[in-house]
């Protein structure tokens, strides 16, 4: 562990010493977003260089079908003059890319669209500078004070990098799972180790909902409070404003379960090993956001699989195009690529599909019959 490493440790162990125990929540708060040392801050994640890789980077047909969704959207909302289109953890700025570059021969939508980029990361915002070079964009690192105009948001891969919070059923009764140091004898420790404890005021807070449950001894559920504010937040805006967003993430319907995992260079690995340098996920709890975003007045579709989803876009259809002018190893590759994004046995059926939109917006495509 070299002395950059070494200081998120120390910024862990100073908060334990002096405050107690840490909720996973802020562990990964810490470890993914400290503003010096954080894993996303200064580190180049997505790619063969970094720790994992996403289904833009596997094919720019991910990309091209997501913009004609886009653009369906649009024309569904009578081609407004300004709409904002606003992603989420835009990564290397692929995705957005592929998404400008099969949409630029549609009439007046270029010139119609604000681009708004929310990004923590200074290095990957550097990149998606480059990446999307001569196309007029807006960054921000927060999501809040979109323009007040219709909106369309896209988010891939971006929920599962949220803080959660991770309570047992014991004895009866909810116990928090916290992050604290391993065999503590003053301040020499620097292992960490999940220690079940009473929950907070704040955690008891989170836990409300579920109350009056009484699930079996050992039931461990997940619960973001951060997702809950995004999520309440986003569709405040689209519900005052009309319009739609994509999600795409792994996950399921409901929060039961452990779902908390770290990868290092595109391998599973301990969560509470290399803190800060390595990515720290679990799986979205869509029904969740379905209950948010329809107590906030909007109508969520039903949840679907990537490869339904890209079947239903057409992406076999434009494989076989794509195909026509491919020999020897890049059709290989393409068909390769093709298959890890609609596999149920790959990313076809890991990956999730919500979309939700305004009440007044027609049904969305791919999504809704």
């Amino acid at each position: 562990m070299n002395d950059r490493d070494h200081k998120i440790v120390k910024i862990l162990k100073k908060n334990i010493l002096r405050h107690g125990a840490l909720s996973l929540a802020d562990y990964m708060h810490i470890c993914l977003t400290h503003p010096v040392h954080g894993y996303y801050i200064k580190n180049e994640p997505i790619g063969t260089k970094g720790d994992f890789t996403t289904s833009p980077e596997i094919s720019q047909m991910f990309g091209e079908l997501i913009g004609l969704w886009i653009v369906q959207v649009w024309m569904d909302h009578q081609k407004p003059e300004k709409f904002s289109l606003v992603e989420l953890g835009p990564g290397k700025g692929t995705l957005m890319a592929d998404i400008l570059r099969a949409t630029r021969m549609i009439t007046d939508f270029h010139n119609s669209l604000e681009l708004i980029l929310i990004e923590i990361s200074p290095s990957l915002k550097s990149i998606q500078k480059r990446t999307l070079k001569g196309f007029p964009a807006q960054w921000k690192t927060e999501i809040k004070a979109l323009p007040n105009q219709p909106t369309i948001i896209i988010a891939n891969e971006f929920f599962d990098a949220l803080p959660i919070n991770q309570f047992q059923r014991k004895s009866d009764k909810w116990m928090e799972v916290m992050v604290n140091l391993k065999g503590l004898s003053g301040s020499y420790s620097n292992e960490f180790c999940f220690e079940l404890m009473n929950p907070s005021t704040a955690s008891s807070e989170i836990l409300i909902n579920f109350e009056n449950e009484v699930p079996e001894e050992g039931c461990m559920i997940e619960i973001s409070k951060t997702m809950q504010n995004i999520v309440y937040c986003l569709s405040k805006h689209i519900h005052q404003n009309s319009g739609a967003a994509l999600i795409i993430d792994y996950g399921k319907e409901g929060n039961v379960g452990n779902t908390l995992q770290a990868v290092h260079k595109h391998r599973y690995s301990n969560p509470l090993s290399s803190p800060g340098q390595q990515d720290l996920t679990s799986f979205v709890d869509f029904k969740a956001i379905r209950t948010y975003a329809e107590e906030s007045g909007l109508i969520a579709s039903h949840l679907t699989n990537q490869g339904d989803f890209l079947k239903n876009l057409g992406i076999e259809q434009r494989a076989e195009i794509l195909s026509k002018g491919l020999s020897g190893n890049d059709l290989v590759l393409h068909q390769t690529a093709l298959d890890r994004l609609i596999n149920k046995n790959l990313m076809g059926d890991l990956f999730k599909v919500l979309g939700i939109r305004s009440a007044k917006s027609p049904p969305l495509i791919g999504l809704e019959t």
